[in-house]
Order: structure tokens, then C-alpha cells, then sequence
């Protein structure tokens, strides 16, 4: 890329600029990618990429603005051309390699990955990995050797595919630790994943949503996750993880790249680890900080699902005078909130209403419940609904109703405790244009408690269905 260009990135502050330079970067890689065109060429334009990127942090905002400007599919091709150019630059070093005329520390990103894995392994100072997963091991076991080197465990690393996995052995022989890193092809079998303490999740794994429900369901309890994502303006190199990709996930640290960094990392712990510590509460009274993280939940929630009453989520002030509200019902005893906090944050919440009525007084609405994505299938809803039980019994309520969309997880899940259908409601709730179905169901207080005693003595208390809300 010309200087004349660069200065143009640099200059203007507009979308056309940015445009411009991304057309190039993909226009280059699919020249060389044909033969057309020396690979010096997408390196050079792939440095004047990267100087754009890291200079973003003087104006994060400014890049974030210009991000939003790209369209999914620009952004998806620009991906593929930087995956492109490292894949390339880590074959050339590989072949040196196995040739006896290189050193893997001469990667041209050996530094920043180096950085990179000592961030990481700082997010699990407390603890040290007897055994490690790599998953998403290219051609370069890069990140494999250094981790090897840092911890001293026996690693093994699942290879993008046969080829890359053939090559990353060999350069593992030339760095004299293929004893302690062994490298397998993704088609493999041999790597179950309950004998990992640590499992490490590559940007370049596919598909990450997979990966990740397979660890979930299978890991070994208080197994670690580090999992590779993109922040901010160096979404422009990489593909970020998904929050839906981490659902039953609990987010417990992470590393944000800056400087001369452009990967950043979540240290992600399952949902049935994490939800451990979670303590369910009866609130007397909400302040406005608990208002603030119910509020907090809620839009959580509406940005992915529409279940619990919104369309979407809830502005400020629309979000507290409903909080007001219910704060009054709350103190006056007319409704009765359940909250769940992992430390300070509240993760999950459902609403108790004892019907009014004189003739009515023995039924109780289940409304409002919903759980934050990163602990769903952690037994947080068996929990809840001992307490539901309690409660009930408190109030003399012997009759519990709620209602739901018909058809989504959350109504499989509200039967799979029990509740039964009476009745379908064909025009429920309506979404813009579309409308939906709704389904009541109902069961009394003592089949829920029965209901209880069964799922504790079975192991569906941890069912793999995944709740969305009431």
C-alpha cells in the first residue's frame, strides 16, 4: 500500500477511507491466493492493516464507529485474509524448521503470542494444569510450545486438519518436546475432554459453539476455559467469540488486548461449576443498585429473547419506573421476588404473585423467570423452585400457574418440572408483526415438592435443556 494511501486511513475520519484499505487487503489476498501476486505484497498491505488497528487505542471510540460502518460480510472476508497471511507466514517457518534452518522464535508474532500466554495462564495463577487442550493447532504449535514451556504440562493439541497436523509434529521434533505435546487431527479420536484441567480455545476452532457445549457437557468438573476472542477495532483481524457460542458459561476473568496485542481471552468456567456459590434471596425491599441489576438481567435477556414481556431491551427510564413498581408491590407484599447473586451480581430472578381474589386465594403466577445466559444448566431452576415450594407453603398458596410462548425451550423446560397444560391461547403475545401462541400450565405444591424428589434422585437435576424465561 502506498504512503499516499496510508495517510488516507489516517486522515479522514469517514467509512470510505477504511473501505478502501480493507478492498485492498482482500483484493491482494485473493491475487496471491491465484498465483497473481507475491505474498510480500499481502504482507505489506497486512502491516499497514495492523498499523490502523493498534493505533485505534488512542481513539477507541472513533474505531468503533468506523467498525460499525463495515457490513457483516466485509468484515467476515477481511477475517479470511489475515487468517490467510498467518497461516502462510507460520508454513514458511514450519518448513525452515523441519529443514534444521530456523528457530521458532524467529515468528514474526513470537512476541505478541508470547505476551499473549503469560496473560493467559496469569487469569489461572491459582491453580496449576496437570494436563492441557489446545484446540484450533495450526501448522506453527506456537502457543502450544510456549505454554508447555511455562507450565510444564503434558499437553495435546487438536489440529486444524491432517496436514497442519502432520507439520506441527514435525516442528514439535525440532523443538525437542514432541514427548510432551502430542498433536492429533480433529477427525481423531483420543482426547477425551474430562482428562483436561485446562482446555485453551483457539480463534481459529471452528465451530466454537460446539466446542464449547461438548466441554460443558463432558469436561471435568472445575475444568478452566480459556477461550480466544477479538475486542473492539481488532474485530477487523478476528472473528470474536459469540456470547451465544459461551451460553452455560460463566465469564470469570479476562485478558483485553492493547498495545502491540490484538487477542484478547475469557477464562470461562461451566455453569454447574460456577453457579456453586450462587445465593438465592427473598427481597424485603430493592434499592436502586438492586433495581439497576435486575435491570441489568433483564435487557441481557431482550437483546437475544423477546419471552419475558418487551420486544427488546428497556430504556432507563422506562426500566426504573417498572422497578418502582414493583418495589411497591414488593414492600406491601402483593408480589414476592426471588433473586439470584453470584457475589454482587444478580444472574437470575422470578416474580411470585398470590392472586388477590377472595374465591382465588390458594393460587400463586409464576412470572418474569429467567436466568442469566452464563448459568443456565448449572441447576440454578431445580434451586429456584425448592424455594418456589417453600414460599407457596408459607403464603398457604397450594396452586402454582404461569404462562409461556408455546413452542420454546422455556416451556419444555416449566414441564420437564412438572407443570402440566391446560389451555393453549392462540394469539398470546405479539413481536412487530408477528404473532404467537401461549400456553398455561399449572400443577400444585405438592407435586412440585414431589416433582423435586424425583429429579434429585435422577441425573436430569442438571438437565442439558437450556431455559430461556417465563
Amino acid at each position: 500500500m502506498s504512503m499516499a494511501a496510508c495517510t488516507l486511513v489516517e486522515e479522514h475520519d469517514g467509512h470510505g477511507a477504511l473501505s478502501i484499505l480493507l478492498e485492498r487487503v482482500c483484493a491482494t489476498c485473493r491475487a496471491v491466493r491465484a498465483g497473481q501476486l507475491d505474498f510480500s505484497e499481502l504482507h505489506d498491505i497486512i502491516m499497514q492493516l495492523e498499523k490502523f488497528i493498534l493505533s485505534g487505542d488512542q481513539d477507541e471510540a472513533a474505531a468503533a464507529r468506523a467498525l460499525e460502518g463495515l457490513s457483516r460480510e466485509a468484515v467476515a472476508r477481511l477475517n479470511h485474509a489475515y487468517a490467510f497471511w498467518e497461516h502462510h507466514l507460520e508454513t514458511q517457518l514450519a518448513n525452515r524448521m523441519i529443514q534444521g534452518a530456523a528457530d521458532i522464535s524467529e515468528f514474526p508474532l513470537y512476541e505478541r503470542f508470547a505476551a499473549l500466554v503469560r496473560s493467559e495462564l496469569a487469569l489461572i495463577s491459582n491453580s496449576r494444569p496437570r494436563r492441557i487442550l489446545f484446540v484450533g493447532s495450526g501448522p506453527l504449535p506456537l502457543s502450544a510450545v510456549l505454554i508447555h514451556r511455562l507450565t510444564g504440562s503434558a499437553m495435546d493439541c487438536v489440529g486444524r486438519d491432517a496436514h497442519s497436523a502432520a507439520v506441527s509434529r514435525q516442528v514439535l521434533e525440532q523443538c525437542a518436546i514432541h514427548g510432551a505435546v502430542r498433536v492429533l487431527c480433529e477427525m481423531q479420536a483420543g482426547y477425551p475432554v474430562s482428562e483436561y484441567d485446562l482446555v485453551f480455545i483457539d480463534l481459529h476452532a471452528k465451530p466454537r459453539k460446539a466446542i464449547l457445549r461438548t466441554l460443558r457437557k463432558r469436561g471435568r468438573p472445575g475444568c478452566q476455559v480459556l477461550c480466544r476472542t477479538a475486542h473492539g477495532v481488532r474485530q477487523l483481524v478476528y472473528e470474536p467469540a459469540a456470547d451465544h457460542d459461551m451460553r452455560g458459561f460463566h465469564r470469570k476473568g479476562q485478558h483485553i488486548a492493547h498495545g502491540p496485542q490484538t487477542v484478547s481471552t475469557y477464562l470461562l468456567e461451566a455453569a454447574s461449576s460456577a453457579a456453586e456459590d450462587v445465593r438465592l434471596e427473598w427481597l424485603q425491599s430493592i434499592d436502586s443498585q438492586t433495581a439497576a441489576q435486575i435491570l441489568l438481567l433483564m435487557n441481557r435477556t431482550l437483546e437475544e429473547e423477546t419471552t419475558i414481556g418487551f420486544p427488546g431491551p428497556l430504556d432507563e427510564e422506562t426500566g426504573y419506573a417498572l422497578l418502582q413498581k414493583l418495589s411497591a408491590e414488593v414492600e406491601s407484599g402483593h408480589r414476592h421476588v426471588l433473586v439470584a447473586y453470584k457475589g454482587s451480581a444478580i444472574v437470575g430472578q422470578l416474580i411470585l404473585t398470590p392472586n388477590s381474589s377472595p374465591n382465588h386465594r390458594h393460587i400463586v403466577e409464576l412470572t418474569r423467570g429467567t436466568i442469566d445466559r452464563s448459568f443456565r444448566g448449572g441447576g440454578l431452576a431445580f434451586r429456584a423452585f425448592h424455594e418456589v415450594a417453600r414460599k407457596c407453603e408459607t403464603l398457604g398458596r397450594e396452586v402454582i400457574c404461569l404462562d409461556v410462548r408455546a413452542g420454546t425451550h422455556a416451556a419444555i423446560w416449566w414441564q420437564h418440572f412438572g407443570f402440566k397444560p391446560y389451555g393453549l391461547l392462540a394469539d398470546y403475545s405479539r413481536v412487530g408483526d408477528k404473532r404467537y401462541q401461549g400456553l398455561y400450565l399449572t400443577q400444585t405444591t405438592a407435586e412440585l415438592k414431589l416433582r423435586l424428589t424425583e429429579l434429585a434422585g435422577s441425573s436430569m437435576t442438571r438437565s442439558e435443556l437450556v431455559p430461556e424465561a417465563v
